[in-house]
């Protein structure tokens, strides 16, 4: 997944926080279209927890949208959200008391965050294409027939997940709009790379960059091309998730978010 940079005093924060964005005041930091207590009391977490993932990298942008639906106006991560940078929020969200781990699943439950910081459905750890797993009450990052997976962009990751990763640390996820307003770019928009997209470009249709044995059949970030406004990996490596529910009228609970940009499996 992708953040955005949300909050004018923070300098960057991750990839799908916005500092002006649609309607929202700026300061909204809990995603509900106000300013109250409640982002009163997330913006003194995130000042008593300045350590955000190493890695970020962000780009501005000042985009006027696709037709007929709202620009991007503030910061976008240069990359996917990476094993390292998640196995990090894991272990502050497990220290700070946002997330239990029952053995198989991190479970999110009301913590010293934002009281939304969750993850309701299952994160595999043992066995499958998880990237992390858990040692000795400590969250690590995976090693792949000697390759270090650190830098790989995290998969197996709900949205619950997604949210609660954003959440912590004052970003939010894009509308799946804004995710194309960035990736669209000049107007050219048929892939996250372009009107074309090639092998030399991105990561998809089972290419195995690295060979790997097995699944996933990922490639570290950045290793393709930028595009665009200097964003990586808008195609393929992994799906990026949005804000957006698939039906309009939405139940958070349990509809299902909208993906975009295919993945390490997906045809041309």
């Amino acid at each position: 997944g992708r953040k955005m940079k949300m909050f004018v005093l923070f300098l960057i924060v991750c990839c799908f926080v916005v500092t002006c964005f649609g309607i929202c005041p700026s300061a909204d930091l809990t995603g509900d279209c106000r300013v109250d207590l409640a982002d009163l009391a997330l913006l003194a977490s995130q000042w008593l927890n300045d350590e955000t993932p190493e890695g970020m990298v962000w780009v501005s942008i000042d985009d006027p949208g696709v037709q007929g639906h709202e620009p991007f106006i503030g910061e976008m991560s240069k990359y996917e959200t990476t094993n390292a940078q998640y196995c990090k929020f894991l272990n502050d969200a497990l220290a700070s008391g946002d997330i239990l781990f029952d053995g198989y699943r991190v479970i999110g439950k009301y913590g010293s965050n934002s009281g939304v910081d969750y993850i309701n459905q299952p994160y595999y750890f043992i066995g499958g294409p998880a990237q992390i797993t858990f040692i000795n009450g400590t969250f690590k990052v995976l090693s792949r027939e000697g390759n270090d997976m650190s830098n790989h962009p995290v998969s197996v990751v709900t949205w619950f997940g997604a949210m609660a990763f954003a959440n912590y640390y004052g970003w939010r996820l894009p509308t799946e709009w804004e995710w194309q307003a960035v990736a669209d770019y000049d107007g050219s928009y048929n892939y996250g790379c372009g009107a074309t997209i090639s092998h030399t470009m991105a990561n998809y249709d089972n290419i195995n960059p690295l060979f790997l044995s097995f699944y996933p059949y990922t490639a570290p970030v950045g290793i393709y091309p930028a595009y665009g406004y200097g964003i990586c990996d808008m195609a393929g490596n992994v799906y990026e998730l949005t804000s957006s529910c698939q039906f309009e009228n939405c139940n958070p609970d349990s509809d299902p978010r909208v993906y975009r940009g295919g993945s390490w499996g997906s045809p041309n």
